[in-house]
This record gives structure tokens, sequence and C-alpha cells, in this order.
């Protein structure tokens, strides 16, 4: 006989364990963004913008707008104004960091994940 509290019980911890890891590797993909964000050799990205809420970064881009807010942008908005900028805004002077294979999908994953998280408006 089939005990359904036991196969409940375990649904249950199968269940936090998956959001437990799901929240780690959400926290390592914001991580890997953060990198994304000021290494030059990657994305390079505090040279033309400031982001908000991050205070162990230099805030010294002022080429592009500050970044703020992302958290009410969707995803898929984010991850193609980095892959292919030109795309929404012909003749933007944002390289577009994807396209050029300069950053791979999964890093620029990380990046709007990063961007995402930090730049909640308070």
């Amino acid at each position: 006989m089939i005990n359904t509290k036991k196969i409940v019980a375990v649904a249950i911890i199968s269940m936090l364990g998956a959001s437990v890891t799901y929240a780690q590797s959400q926290q390592d993909l914001v991580k890997e963004g953060r990198k994304v964000f000021v290494t030059k050799k990657l994305g390079n990205c505090l040279a033309c913008h400031t982001v908000q809420n991050d205070p162990n970064i230099p805030q010294a881009g002022n080429i592009g707008p500050k970044l703020s807010n992302l958290d009410t942008y969707p995803k898929d908005y984010i991850f193609n104004k980095i892959w292919d900028p030109n795309k929404t805004v012909p003749n933007t002077i944002m390289p577009p960091q994807g396209r050029s294979h300069k950053i791979s999908k999964h890093q620029v994953d990380a990046l709007v994940a990063y961007l995402q998280a930090t730049t909640k408006a308070k």
C-alpha cells in the first residue's frame, strides 16, 4: 500500500531542493553577468554605462544611458538590445556584443540577469 504522506513529503522536499538550486544558479548567473559588465575583454559595459545599485564598481561611463529599472523590461527585450542594438536603433554607437561574437548567448543571458537584479527600483 502506498503511503501518500510519504509521497507528499518527498515531493515537497524535492521542490524545496529545486528552488534552492534555482536560487543558487540564479545568483551564479548574476555574478557571471557582473563579470561580463566590468571586464574589458568581455562586455566592458561600464566604459559607456553606469549601473544603478552596484556601488562596488566604478561609475564612470557617460556615453550611453544610465542603466536603471531594467527589471521592468522583458528579458528578451534587454537580450536583443545587447545582442544586436542596431535592430531597434539603427546607427547606434553601441556595439552588437552578441552578433559580433564578442560575448556568447549564455554571457548575454548572464548580463541580463545581472542588470535586472541590480537595477531594480527601490
